[in-house]
């Protein structure tokens, strides 16, 4: 499965588009995992390196290859075989990411309250999480302080 594979994934796409899509895709991870990949091919290395470095099956790049030959760029994009369209839309996923960026340490409740004030659709918190999780953002649970607890325990437990 090593060597030079005579896929051109260039044939119906140009490497600038490629580096532009590239640019300014920032919603969907797979979407840009896939675009990532073809890069990398485009630049000369094999498939099989390609799957090695995104951490993707050799044969699962290989199939996006072979895609993007047969439809360019536009055959890259997940295809989702039905399920609920999203309440946000693409513009407004990029904007609540630009604005989640712009806010440090802000929490998933105040994303909530945003995304209902901000775009005027409301979403369950798991339902945020999901979409942080899809953007990228990675939120921890947040553990309520015990009112039992005395109030210098972090000084107590704190090794000397």
């Amino acid at each position: 499965m090593s060597g030079k594979s005579n896929i051109n994934v260039l044939k119906n796409v140009k490497k600038t588009a490629l580096d532009e899509e590239i640019a300014k895709y920032v919603a969907y991870h797979r979407y840009y995992q896939r675009l990532i990949a073809i890069r990398i091919i485009s630049e000369g290395h094999s498939i099989a390196e390609a799957a090695r470095i995104i951490r993707k099956s050799y044969q699962t790049v290989h199939r996006w290859a072979k895609t993007c030959e047969s439809e360019g760029l536009e055959g890259l994009k997940p295809s989702f075989g039905g399920g609920r369209p999203s309440k946000l839309t693409y513009d407004q996923l990029i904007e609540l990411d630009k604005i989640i960026e712009k806010t440090p340490n802000i929490s998933m409740k105040d994303v909530h309250i945003l995304v209902n004030e901000k775009f005027n659709v409301n979403y369950s918190l798991k339902q945020i999480g999901k979409i942080m999780k899809k953007l990228g953002y990675n939120y921890s649970k947040a553990y309520p302080k015990s009112s039992k607890s005395p109030k210098d325990a972090e000084k107590q437990l704190k090794k000397t």
